[in-house]
């Protein structure tokens, strides 16, 4: 086929051609005859595999073997010695075997089954009876140990050898070959989905459009929790150590340490605030990593109350207590004066002083155990109102916390719900980016489908005119939604 003879067949069938298989035009262009072999086919399990080998193995240089039926220069057709021929193998003979082209016979297994012969004759008479060209067909036994092979690759070199090279032959097989590849092309973009990456790409990013939002304040929620259970037992803790270190001070103080004593109940109480407001500090930092926000700025709620110590104690009243103990202290002294001075009774130049010595004693005493009784008394007062004190501070205290966790909970949420805001903006372009990039894959997809579409349509058109020159049917064609 020269290059005018390409030039006949319809503009559009030839430029389509020409992007398609520019090498088959080119060796229309130079004359050179189609690449064409042995296409092997058979029914299943036929041994057609290993026949192909032996022949390989003997005629490597002669002969080329071709997967597709309509690049074979011959057709070897292998049969079952098993059985005579049935509808399978007629169905598969029809499709291989083209007008044009030759069909060589093979039948394998002989050396397996005794009725092989038979078997043959069988074959013969239906290949016969089923079309006319293979009235006179010959079947070449073959078995496994290479018996019959060579006198099968001698038919299918005469076979080759006999079918001369026509330019018709030569156009038909380009058109052929081109008409597979945009049907190959065809099925390969329809089978494959476009954006599929991107689609699953789209998925996992709506999924997270929220930014976790429900999970973190959810998380944030139950950390607070968590955070107040540690926190209150903390302002438990410390004012338990407050109370204990109280009362052993209290207990051990004179006069004037319980007068100065709110004095130190305030300093201890300042360095237990500063503690609490460390672990509270700590804790909180630890509750805004655990839920991953990071706040550049302190809590901004209501002014928080800090924990301060009540007025000292009112001055204790004294009452029937401290009287009896007066009259307790007079009636032990006098007669404590009365045991020490009686000796000196017994001399009557001193018995006149034993009265004054007596009431002095006793006066004594009276003010000693009034002035003890006094100071287990302030002791007492003391302690009762630093227990009450600390009860106000652990109070304080306990506001102090739960006002921080507050603000710290508001805190966080609102930086949650700042960040799905943004997440959300950048989940949002993202989404959009990619259904643009899809719609325009889908664009891309359809076109590719349709140019193949209108491509295969001349090529078709150029089929029917050269098979009508060869004299060939017009054959079913393969269309694109097949």
């Amino acid at each position: 086929m020269t290059t005018q003879q390409l030039s006949d067949l319809p503009a559009e069938t030839v430029d389509v051609v020409t992007r398609w298989n520019p090498d088959g035009v080119a060796r229309l262009k130079s004359g050179e005859a189609p690449q064409r072999g042995v296409f092997v086919a058979g029914p299943r399990r036929a041994g057609k595999t290993t026949l192909a080998a032996g022949l390989r193995a003997l005629g490597a240089s002669a002969l080329t073997f071709v997967e597709d039926p309509i690049d074979a220069r011959v057709v070897l057709m292998v049969l079952d010695a098993a059985a005579p021929l049935g509808r399978e193998e007629l169905s598969v003979l029809d499709v291989v075997a083209r007008p044009a082209v030759p069909v060589v016979f093979a039948l394998s297994k002989t050396d397996v089954h005794r009725n092989w012969a038979g078997v043959s004759e069988r074959n013969r008479a239906l290949l016969a009876r089923h079309a006319a060209r293979f009235a006179d067909a010959e079947i070449h036994p073959v078995a496994a140990g290479g018996s019959g092979v060579e006198a099968l690759l001698s038919a299918l070199l005469r076979a080759a050898r006999a079918q001369a090279p026509d330019p018709r032959s030569a156009t038909l097989t380009v058109l052929e070959q081109t008409r597979r590849m945009i049907v190959a092309t065809a099925r390969s973009v329809r089978e494959t989905e476009p954006g599929a990456e991107l689609r699953a790409e789209r998925v996992r990013t709506l999924t997270l459009r929220d930014g976790r939002r429900t999970e973190r304040v959810a998380q944030l929620r139950g950390q607070v929790q968590l955070a107040k259970v540690e926190l209150m037992h903390e302002v438990a803790a410390q004012c338990r150590a407050a109370g204990t270190t109280a009362r052993a001070e209290i207990d051990r103080a004179g006069r004037g340490t319980l007068a100065g004593y709110p004095d130190r109940l305030a300093e201890m109480v300042r360095e237990i605030s500063g503690a609490v407001d460390a672990a509270v500090t700590a804790r909180l930092d630890d509750l805004r990593s655990r839920v991953g926000v990071t706040v550049s700025a302190p809590e901004t709620a209501v002014p928080l109350p800090e924990p301060v110590v009540p007025d000292g104690p009112e001055p204790r009243h004294r009452g029937l207590e401290d009287r009896m103990t007066i009259l307790i202290g007079a009636s032990a002294g006098l007669g404590l004066g009365r045991l020490v001075v009686s000796p000196l009774s017994m001399v009557p130049a001193l018995d006149i002083a034993t009265i004054p010595l007596t009431l002095a004693l006793g006066a004594v005493a009276a003010w000693w155990l009034t002035r003890a009784r006094g100071h287990v008394a302030e002791r007492a007062h003391v302690r009762q109102w630093a227990t009450e004190a600390l009860v106000h501070v652990r109070s304080r205290w306990e506001q102090f916390v739960l006002g921080r966790l507050l603000a710290a909970e508001a805190q966080v949420s609102e930086a949650i719900i700042a960040e799905s805001r943004v997440c959300a903006r950048d989940v949002d372009e993202r989404v959009a980016q990619i259904d643009v990039e899809l719609r325009r894959l889908v664009a891309r997809r359809n076109g590719q489908l349709s140019s193949c579409e209108r491509d295969l349509g001349a090529v078709d058109r150029g089929l029917q005119e050269v098979r009508l020159q060869l004299g060939e049917p017009n054959r079913r064609v393969e269309r694109l939604n097949t």
